[in-house]
């Protein structure tokens, strides 16, 4: 017997629909906001406490694997416990990190801060994801993924144009008192800590639990559809379609990784030696992704949820094969954009792959298993291509970085079926 999952049925339900999602979209801005100046200044300040490479490289890895073993059990749970408890739990794991990072004044203060960091975006971003496949109508789901990337984007875009302001600033002496970067980087995370709590504030006070009950839930008098009875998920047994874009999530992200230990460095020593210029070139394409998820994330409610993907991937291969013949940064700027442009679409289309494969009963886990799946591609990734660099130079790793990505792209559309919608079937009971 299945059960019915009936949409909103009248305008106030659909007005309350968005209106959550409009506040969780601002709690993932409000926790976003430290993560562009965390990419370019923890080494800086990890350096400054006495940090070598290895520890270094160790602060970026705890991170990622704490993500990666976090996520499935996570997913488990959301299945189980529901939503709202992970997305709380996850943002004060936010607050708890820039406080951290904003106090700390050793470098095992910062694998605390790392360790705090890695447990709130474990549990925010998967559950996150949830909450939209919960609300969202589904032949709008890649729209609404969109709109999440997209305010994530424009929090780590202002809090970086904002942490290099202030640095900017105050990185000087002042009254005759020296204000050194790291003094800047506690004054930025404690602020950031009050952007994170207001983050918990907004989902304690508007956002409620979504996942399927015998109740209506309410919170601050908004009342939410209800979306069928949800029983006790049955023992699941992994989709084979699943499998195969788990997979080539792997494999993709390893393909970005295996490029991120030397682009920079490449771009520096053969592009140009000024990083603020190198900084400038990658504007377009910040912008793109603060700007176009929303736009672009819809595309693929009309066109299926394949295409986006694989001309993603294909753009990808093309920037990593062009980028070791760059001599100029215009050419950069242009073809990041353009990558960027595509992400917008691609990811959200994934996203709701993800959960149109999964069923809706394990939706948690198939989305924990996803972003595992990303974060094990992304620890790996860089791992390879440091060894790829040391024995056989630059020019294999980006090579290596291209065939990945071309081989993705024909995964997809080679194994990956296009999911029918069911909205028909839904009204059936």
């Amino acid at each position: 017997m299945t059960l019915a999952i009936h949409e909103p049925t009248d305008i106030l339900d659909k007005k309350s629909s968005a209106a959550v999602l409009g506040k969780l979209g601002w709690s993932a801005f409000l926790a976003s906001l430290p993560l562009g100046v965390i990419l370019f200044g923890l080494p800086l300040i990890a350096r400054g406490l006495g940090a070598g490479t290895a520890a270094i490289s160790g602060l970026m890895a705890t991170y990622a694997l704490l993500i990666v073993v976090l996520q499935p059990l996570v997913g488990w749970g959301l299945d189980r416990i529901g939503r709202r408890y992970f997305l709380i739990a996850g943002l004060v794991g936010y607050a708890l990190s820039n406080l951290i990072f904003g106090l700390t004044s050793s470098v095992s203060g910062l694998f605390l801060a790392q360790l705090a960091q890695g447990v709130g975006s474990g549990l925010f971003w998967l559950t996150a994801l949830a909450v939209i496949s919960d609300l969202a109508p589904e032949e709008g789901s890649g729209r609404e993924f969109g709109r999440l990337e997209e305010m994530s984007f424009r929090g780590i875009l202002i809090g970086a144009l904002f942490g290099f302001l202030i640095v900017g600033l105050f990185n000087r002496e002042i009254l005759g008192l020296e204000i050194k970067f790291q003094n800047v980087w506690q004054i930025l995370f404690l602020f950031f800590t009050i952007a994170a709590a207001g983050a918990v504030f907004i989902t304690l006070r508007w956002i409620p639990e979504t996942l399927e009950s015998k109740t209506t839930p309410k919170v601050a008098g908004i009342s939410f559809p209800k979306r069928g009875m949800r029983k006790s998920p049955k023992k699941w047994r992994l989709p084979q379609q699943l499998m195969i874009l788990l997979g080539i999530v792997f494999l993709t992200t390893s393909a970005a990784g295996i490029i991120s230990p030397i682009f920079i460095p490449h771009l520096f020593d053969n592009v140009s030696p000024n990083l603020s210029n190198i900084a400038l070139a990658f504007l377009p394409a910040a912008l793109a992704g603060a700007m176009l998820p929303s736009r672009l994330g819809g595309l693929s409610d009309r066109v299926g949820r394949r295409k986006p993907i694989a001309i993603a991937l294909f753009t990808s291969a093309l920037v990593v094969l062009v980028v070791p013949y760059l001599r100029s940064l215009w050419p950069l700027a242009i073809l990041s954009f353009v990558e960027a442009a595509a992400f917008a679409a691609a990811t959200p289309a994934e996203e709701s792959l993800v959960i149109e494969i999964s069923g809706d009963e394990n939706e948690g886990l198939a989305l924990g298993m996803y972003t595992a799946s990303a974060g094990l591609g992304g620890v790996i990734g860089p791992l390879l291509g440091g060894l790829l660099y040391t024995l056989y130079g630059p020019s294999l790793v980006f090579g290596m970085s291209a065939l990945l990505f071309v081989v993705g792209a024909l995964l997809v559309f080679s194994f990956i079926k296009e999911p029918k919608l069911n909205a028909t079937d839904l009204k059936k009971s």
